[in-house]
């Protein structure tokens, strides 16, 4: 037994060529990746505010008691995570251009906190005068994503 077949057919050479007219009118689309690279930017700072991921909302993971005890013995109290000195946060910047819009940081402790880092992954470094052989990072270091968007 056969199957009933149908074919519907739809022309769709106007909505196609209203696409690309579309198109074409907005080559330049440099005002509105400037709206989003702020957008974006403005997500990032609210990361630092708020300590979560800016895409997920979990919260970032709290400080280890030894890295808490680190910054009280260096008189920084109880300070947000990633913010000691605050040279993460305000090393965000954002870009754009006719085609993209971005926001982040070349700050080099950044890609550590948005990916993470094992003890040790960076190398170690060594004190001649103790022969001291200490990993960098010194520890395990949690992801706690910054750059990203969520409403």
């Amino acid at each position: 037994m056969t199957r009933p077949f149908m074919e519907i057919e739809i022309d769709d050479r106007q909505v196609l060529d209203a696409l690309n007219q579309l198109i074409s009118r907005s080559e330049d689309l440099s005002p509105a990746m400037q709206e989003i690279s702020g957008l974006l930017a403005r997500s990032t700072e609210r990361a630092f505010q708020e300590q979560r991921d800016p895409e997920t909302g979990v919260p970032w993971q709290p400080l280890k008691p030894s890295t808490v005890e680190q910054r009280e013995k260096a008189g920084r109290g109880s300070t947000p995570i990633l913010q000691v000195h605050g040279q993460l946060a305000a090393s965000i910047q954002q870009d754009y251009g006719p085609d993209y819009a971005a926001a982040g940081t070349n700050h080099p402790p950044g890609r550590t906190h948005q990916f993470g880092a094992s003890q040790g992954e960076y190398g170690v470094f060594s004190l001649i005068a103790t022969r001291a052989v200490i990993p960098i990072p010194w520890g395990d270091v949690p992801c706690s994503p910054i750059p990203g968007h969520r409403p």
